[in-house]
């Protein structure tokens, strides 16, 4: 197993310490100290940067594999919807809508159904500059949600009143958008991943 592939499978392994860290107070509890929350923040964040290394040292010294190519994408569809169902269980203060989270996991569904039937036909679905759009809106929807979230618990914790109502101003309206800008690029995706491939399945 070469290092690309490790870093990928971080992804996954991070999947359940992100769940710990983010399940720390059930909803509905008090914000004020609670870290987890912080803590599963720097834990997406780090684990979404393997993302990107991840490509870059497959291409760069040609450990570009099969198994590779297909669990990448895997990884990423497990960590981006692991993050939405959990925004969505604590949607008071995520402001996350459980439609986004539907649509954008249906979509990975499908998609990962696609490559599992051009994979029985010796094709392997390569990422698209759509796909590759969709990622970047998702990752930066969810890692601007919780970055708000977690200085919105700073605030909190310290009684830094004015700074929180500053931020309160744009907390909701800012999320709202950059998650219906991650369910259209989602849906973009998969109609060009499906029209790209559509003679795999016709």
């Amino acid at each position: 197993m070469n290092l690309a592939t490790k870093l990928t499978l971080t992804r996954v392994v991070a999947i359940p310490f992100f769940m710990l860290a983010f399940f720390y107070k059930a909803p509905g509890a008090s914000l004020e100290n609670d870290w987890g929350k912080a803590i599963a923040t720097l834990i997406f964040i780090l684990a979404a940067i393997t993302d990107y290394y991840d490509g870059y040292l497959a291409r760069r010294y040609q450990q570009v594999t099969t198994f590779g190519r297909f669990m990448d994408p895997i990884a990423d569809k497990l960590l981006v919807s692991t993050a939405l169902i959990a925004m969505v269980e604590y949607r008071e203060i995520t402001h996350t809508a459980a439609w986004v989270a539907i649509i954008i996991i249906a979509r990975e569904f499908a998609v990962t159904g696609l490559r599992l039937i051009c994979a029985e036909r010796g094709q392997v679905i390569e990422a698209s500059g759509a796909g590759k759009l969709k990622t970047a809106t998702q990752l930066t929807a969810i890692i601007t949600t919780l970055c708000f979230l977690s200085i919105r618990i700073f605030f909190l914790s310290y009684s830094h009143q004015i700074w929180l109502g500053q931020l309160m101003q744009f907390y909701a309206v800012t999320i709202q958008v950059l998650m219906i800008i991650a369910a259209i690029t989602t849906v973009y995706s998969g109609y060009d991943y499906f029209k790209a491939n559509w003679h795999f399945l016709d």
